[in-house]
């Protein structure tokens, strides 16, 4: 449905040598691939296609194996960065099962979506980061592996771009110049061949598709709510007019809203924070689920992002008090990354498997706050835990009680 059949639609597209079209009913001025977030994900599938026929079994497979892979660099990552803890491995493990076993990232890998891939891509992109920065020879061909892992990342989500000018800072601040600019350089090359082809196509620089500016519109209006939920005129528009056209008339939008309502655009910008991290956004309320199998879901969701949430926080909070400066700063790192990728999110749309993307970052965090309370004999009484729960559940019950109709349809669903 929705995203998932338009990516399949263009990969079987690209698979059979028709390029990088939704609709072959329309000309390519008009056709909607490019305003989906992408290529990189409908390329993966073009492969998969390609070299398995156009079945979904192979898909499913393979992103079983790239989660798989991930929850094992969240692992690896830990180690990294708590190199010097007596309990990094245990930390490592927790963090690896925290993320392995959550249930939206299991769902959402046994679907043609594109979180699995970006998210692998985050945790290698992560783990790169993070050896480069512990090596004590730094090495040229790791520098180069980061950067292009970051490029690849950004094609398949745009979002972790903000997270680059953290790594220049790194680069900056250690006085690495010669790997800063090769980090630049075969940035800029990984976009360069989709760019070209879009200003041939469009005569438009888009190093990124059209997917963004659209949402900067469909989040920000009179009356909006923040969330990724068209209006007819935002459907119609889109539908009849051409993509650059899209293009420009939604930054205009943008633009206008910000200058008629400043005060709401804050209003909406306060409440998509508070939905990105509300607990009461569980998975689950997809298409192919109904009844019991879907409560079930539902609650496990609801119960692993409580989890994940007050640890996560626990463990940031827990993290400012760190004596060892290198691994408080590693953790800072980590920090600054889920801050990032975040950023775009909180001036847009917002949805619940938008916040995929901070979960590599927050599982480390998790499990090292479980085992720093595991350590404790009275981890019953801490304050840092009863605080962090204290914030997660009050803004999972504001946005409750703010969005109580959307709250009860949902529910009505079972």
């Amino acid at each position: 449905m929705v995203d998932a059949r338009a990516y399949d639609k263009i990969a079987f597209n690209i698979a059979n040598g028709q390029g990088y079209r939704e609709d072959l009913g329309r000309d390519l001025a008009h056709d909607y691939a490019i305003a989906r977030v992408g290529p990189l994900y409908q390329y993966f599938l073009a492969g998969t296609y390609k070299i398995f026929g156009h079945h979904y079994a192979p898909v499913w497979i393979l992103q079983a194996l790239l989660h798989a892979l991930s929850a094992w660099l969240v692992y690896l990552t830990a180690l990294l960065i708590l190199r010097s803890s007596e309990k990094k491995k245990t930390i490592g493990l927790w963090a690896a099962a925290i993320f392995g076993f959550y249930p939206d990232l299991i769902e959402i890998s046994a679907m043609v979506m594109s979180e699995t891939l970006y998210l692998f891509l985050l945790c290698l992109l992560l783990y790169i980061f993070f050896r480069y920065r512990y090596m004590e020879q730094k090495n040229y061909w790791l520098a180069a592996g980061l950067s292009l892992i970051s490029g690849l990342a950004a094609l398949a989500r745009p979002t972790v771009l903000l997270f680059i000018p953290v790594v220049v800072f790194y680069f900056y601040r250690k006085k690495l110049w010669r790997q800063g600019i090769l980090f630049l350089i075969i940035l800029a090359a990984v976009f360069t061949p989709w760019t070209i082809r879009n200003y041939g196509v469009y005569h438009e620089f888009m190093p990124f598709g059209a997917a963004g500016n659209f949402n900067f519109w469909i989040g920000n209006y009179h009356n909006g709510n923040g969330e990724q939920e068209p209006t007819d005129e935002q459907r119609q528009f889109a539908a009849t007019e051409e993509v650059k056209n899209i293009n420009s008339e939604s930054l205009a939008r943008f633009k206008t809203f910000l200058r008629d309502y400043p005060a709401e655009f804050l209003k909406l910008t306060v409440l998509r924070v508070s939905k990105y991290f509300s607990v009461a956004r569980p998975m689950g309320f997809w298409f192919y689920q109904t009844g019991l199998g879907q409560m079930i879901f539902v609650f496990s969701s609801a119960l692993a992002s409580c989890f994940l949430f007050v640890l996560g926080v626990g463990g940031i909070i827990n993290s400012l008090f760190l004596k060892k400066e290198t691994e408080r700063e590693a953790l800072w790192y980590l920090s600054a990354f889920g801050l990032t990728v975040s950023l775009l999110i909180f001036v847009t749309v917002v949805e619940t498997r938008y916040r995929f993307q901070i979960y590599p970052a927050l599982a480390i965090f998790a499990a090292y706050f479980l085992v720093a309370l595991g350590k404790l004999k009275t981890w019953a009484y801490n304050r840092v835990l009863w605080v962090v729960v204290a914030l997660v559940f009050s803004n999972g019950i504001i946005d409750l009680l703010l969005n109580l109709e959307r709250f009860r349809e949902k529910i009505g669903l079972f």
